[in-house]
Order: C-alpha cells, then structure tokens, then sequence
C-alpha cells in the first residue's frame, strides 16, 4: 500500500519526506494567492492539471482549515480572511522582518524615496516588503509578492552576488532575461560586476530591470553574518545623478548597521 508520501533530496542532500497530498493542496492555495481574485473549480483544474476529482477534495480540505473560503453568491473560492490572520500573526513576531521594518521606515524617512525588501526564492528575488517615502515621485515597478530575476535590479544583484558560489554558476548557466535595453545578459561581465559588488558592499542599478528607474541595493546580514535579504531604494534617473547614488548608499549601509 502507498502511504501517499514520496522521498526527495532537496538541495543539502538530506532527505526528507514531502506529503503529495499536502503538495498539491499547497500549490492549489499558492495559485489563488497569486490570482489575487476570486477563482472557479474549473480554473484551478487549468491551473494545476490537476484532475477535478483531487481538486475537489484538495479545496475541500482547505475550506474546512479555513485556508479559502466559498461565496455563497457566486461559487467562486478566495483567500479565507482568518488564513491572512494568521500568517500576518505569525510574521508580526519574526525577528527578522521586525528588524527589516525599522531599518526601512529610516531610510525611507531620509531619502524620502520607496524601500524595498527582497530575500532569495529559487532562482529569483521575491519582493517581501515596501516602505512608502513621501517624495511625489513615486515608481511602482517593483511590488510586494513579485518574482523578479537576480542579474538586474539593486537588491536582486546584491542576492546574487552574496550566493554561493555554485549558485551564482547554475544562474548564470541559463538563459538570462533582458528586461530592459540596458540588462546585461553576458554571464562573463555579470560575474565581473558580482565580484565588484561584493568588493565594495553595495549594488547600483541603471534601468537594466525597469527602463528610466535607478535603484541602490545593500545587504541584510543576520547575527551569524548569514544573508537574509536585500533592501533597495530608487526612482526615476532624473532623481538619481552620481552624487544622489552616493548619499543613498551611505544611508542604506548606515541604517542596515546600526539596526
């Protein structure tokens, strides 16, 4: 008899268990987070491929733990409000992200632009956190929940650039996306430039993720001197001459070590 569970190496060669069941459930509540709106049987069915009978049982299993919820008026399921709750509890006490949250509303306060907080996720910079500046000038390319690539951007280049060193080879090994014009996409001058943001501790970026924006990227060290993520600050290139780069970067270096 199966036991419905599968033996996978994840990557540090440790084996551990992964339950089928709770994978697909997993995936089926990840795709109605990313839908961001109310979603039928039949779209998660397309979603997933998943046929419709383990579909079925997988949403009912989520409805009944209050991960998604059911309207009555229309069919369709969402996000369950109560599973929102929780994960907002849950990081409302993670050290981290506490620590993240101070360091950001200083450097929004004194740049007066737009913070961002991104950690590594696979094979790409997931945008964790936002601190609004109150400049008038406001760029919205990078928001909360977005996957964006590690060879262009401020704080996408410090992740990868902080990697380890086989990582930063598998990268580099794949096709890389040219975003904008400016996105540099030779493996060889990455590498180059990796070594050089390593070297002086901090990225610049110039439109090579969004076209017209500029952002500066620094790294978030944990107490073990272990990378936890990324902060950036930018906006458009007008805003961001050398001298403006120059004192961004002081503040982001500055804030992220005293906090």
């Amino acid at each position: 008899m199966s036991d419905n569970r599968t033996r996978v190496k994840p990557e540090g060669a440790v084996s551990s268990e992964i339950s089928l069941s709770a994978s697909k459930a997993m995936t089926i509540f990840t795709l109605m987070c990313e839908r961001g709106e109310p979603v039928s049987i039949a779209e998660i069915v397309r979603g997933t491929g998943y046929p419709r009978t383990v579909v079925n049982r997988m949403m009912a299993t989520l409805v009944h733990h209050f991960f998604i919820e059911r309207q009555e008026h229309t069919g369709l399921y969402t996000v369950d409000p109560r599973a929102l709750h929780l994960v907002n509890k849950a990081l409302s006490s993670d050290p981290l992200l506490n620590r993240v949250d101070l360091i950001m509303r200083h450097i929004a306060n004194r740049t007066t632009d737009n913070a961002l907080f991104m950690i590594k996720r696979d094979q790409h910079a997931l945008v964790i956190r936002r601190a609004e500046g109150i400049s008038h000038i406001k760029v919205y390319g990078s928001q909360v929940g977005m996957n964006l690539p590690l060879h262009c951007g401020g704080a996408p280049l410090v992740l990868l650039a902080f990697s380890e060193q086989a990582f930063i080879d598998d990268y580099l090994s794949r096709p890389l996306e040219k975003r904008t014009p400016h996105t540099c996409t030779d493996p060889g001058k990455i590498r180059e430039l990796l070594g050089q943001i390593r070297a002086q501790g901090y990225a610049v970026s110039q439109e090579d993720l969004f076209e017209y924006v500029v952002a500066v990227g620094a790294p978030v060290f944990d107490d073990r001197n272990r990378l936890s993520g990324a902060i950036s600050v930018g906006n458009i290139t007008q805003r961001y001459p050398p001298e403006r780069i120059e004192e961004v970067r002081d503040i982001l270096i500055e804030e992220i070590g005293r906090y």
